[in-house]
């Protein structure tokens, strides 16, 4: 048990991604504090489902930089994403001014990765998970909902990436990549979820790149935040993620204390 708490935690920095959304509004006090959904100690616990041409993929192995994905249902190892929202200690904040996330892989994770969401009461925006398979959503927009705006309002905004984010299932190019994002608040829809019938805001969203286009549609609750990512990566490969259980849980400060709690 021991030996866990002394697994590598990977703390991605703004060395490896810097913040590139200028249009995102982010406050510079009480960065947790008035979050009314990505609150201290909540775990929001997200179903897989992978698809590239009408097969169904799943996740034999997720590490640091290496994945193996399998369409044999046995070979099933990582069925879930958590995103755990955590206090971190003092300077320990991955990203200025963004309220700290763990995502792990589960179940039984080996690891678990830093980085920030920005929730105020003008947008939210969420860094996505980004281990392993999940480099794959560093090349498509971010889950991000300009807040109080009607039906059909448009806005844009761009970010740049490094090839390491790179691998031949989503898409390969040299130096850095630059992603021209166009968002759209394209409904509101009820949807069924493990949680229930939510109603959402839909918003769409389009990356398009000198190596071709990927997209997010994403479903949005007031009460519950994105509930529902539907990913489409350059190659056409589709990645799902669905809200299948929020989780009020201690409030946390560190990966000794995450993994402490998770096997407890």
């Amino acid at each position: 048990m021991k030996n866990r708490f002394l697994i590598i935690i990977l703390l991605v920095s703004n060395l490896v991604l810097g913040q590139q959304y200028d249009g995102l509004h982010i406050e510079k006090s009480k960065i947790d504090k008035n979050n009314s959904i990505y609150t201290l100690g909540k775990e929001f616990v997200f179903n897989i489902k992978i698809t590239e041409n009408d097969s169904i993929f799943f996740i034999k192995e997720n590490n640091s930089d290496n994945f193996k994905l399998s369409n044999e249902i046995d070979s099933l190892k990582i069925s879930e994403i958590h995103l755990t929202v955590i206090k971190p200690r003092m300077f320990q904040r991955t990203n200025k001014n963004q309220t700290e996330v763990y995502y792990s892989y589960e179940p039984n994770p080996t690891t678990i990765s830093s980085t920030g969401i920005v929730e105020n009461d003008e947008n939210i925006w969420v860094h996505p998970p980004r281990n392993g398979f999940f480099k794959s959503l560093e090349t498509c927009p971010f889950p991000y909902i300009k807040l109080n705006e009607p039906i059909g309002y448009k806005w844009t905004d761009s970010m740049s990436i490094g090839n390491h984010w790179a691998d031949e299932k989503w898409g390969l190019w040299s130096d850095r990549l630059l992603l021209n994002y166009e968002y759209k608040i394209s409904g509101k829809e009820k949807i069924q979820t493990k949680i229930g019938e939510l109603e959402c805001i839909v918003i769409s969203a389009i990356a398009t790149s000198n190596i071709g286009e990927s997209k997010l549609k994403s479903y949005f609750s007031y009460d519950y935040g994105f509930v529902k990512l539907e990913y489409t990566l350059f190659t056409g490969m589709e990645i799902e993620l669905n809200i299948a259980q929020i989780i009020n849980g201690p409030i946390l400060r560190d990966g000794k204390e995450f993994f402490e709690n998770k096997y407890k």
